[in-house]
């Protein structure tokens, strides 16, 4: 079982990381844009599971409308498991805070709290369920989903309190904080994957 610390030696030990994921964070603060980076970063984990190539590709080198329509699908992946469980957690929050009347403070905003948690793990669930058989609908059975999260989760639970801990620190920077978080949790999740022989 591979440790983080061995993926991010894999990852930083490659030259020419710090100018792709420059620009991969500067697409992520442009809306429109940002979706070629997604696109960017699906590519990289379906290269990632296909030859086991730690390094970024070179930008110049991908296709544009592969960047685009990747990204569509990343995004879509993104708005189901990130902003649906998000939106959830945030009304179950409203709601409890109007029933006390307030009273119970911060501790209202507890369910959200916990959905933003747990949906990185949803997320990454449902992007190497899309990966595995190259099955866009692979990504939307749910219970798949969950089975593959819950997997995930005890080798998971550090690095995406860290991913959460960068882009909360770095939150003027969250275009180059998210980017380098993503790539870092997809990179470390498919090493999972493989030592799972999956």
């Amino acid at each position: 079982m591979p440790s983080l610390e061995e993926v991010c030696v894999k990852l930083f030990g490659h030259p020419k990381w710090v100018p792709k994921v420059l620009i991969g964070g500067a697409l992520s603060f442009i809306p429109i844009l940002n979706i070629f980076a997604f696109g960017y970063l699906l590519e990289y984990s379906r290269r990632l599971r296909t030859n086991r190539d730690w390094e970024l590709p070179e930008w110049k080198e991908l296709n544009a409308g592969l960047l685009f329509s990747n990204g569509l699908q990343l995004l879509l992946i993104i708005l189901g498991y990130f902003g649906i469980p998000t939106l959830l957690g945030w009304a179950i929050s409203i709601l409890i805070k109007n029933l006390s009347f307030g009273f119970i403070g911060i501790l209202s905003y507890l369910p959200v709290t916990v959905c933003v948690f747990v949906t990185p793990f949803l997320v990454l669930a449902a992007i190497h369920a899309f990966l595995r058989d190259g099955l866009f609908t692979d990504a939307w059975k749910v219970s798949l989903i969950l089975r593959i999260a819950h997997s995930f989760t005890p080798k998971l639970i550090i690095p995406v309190i860290c991913f959460w801990g960068v882009i909360t620190l770095a939150l003027p920077l969250y275009g180059i904080a998210f980017f380098l978080g993503m790539w870092i949790l997809l990179a470390y999740s498919s090493a999972l994957n493989f030592s799972k022989g999956n």
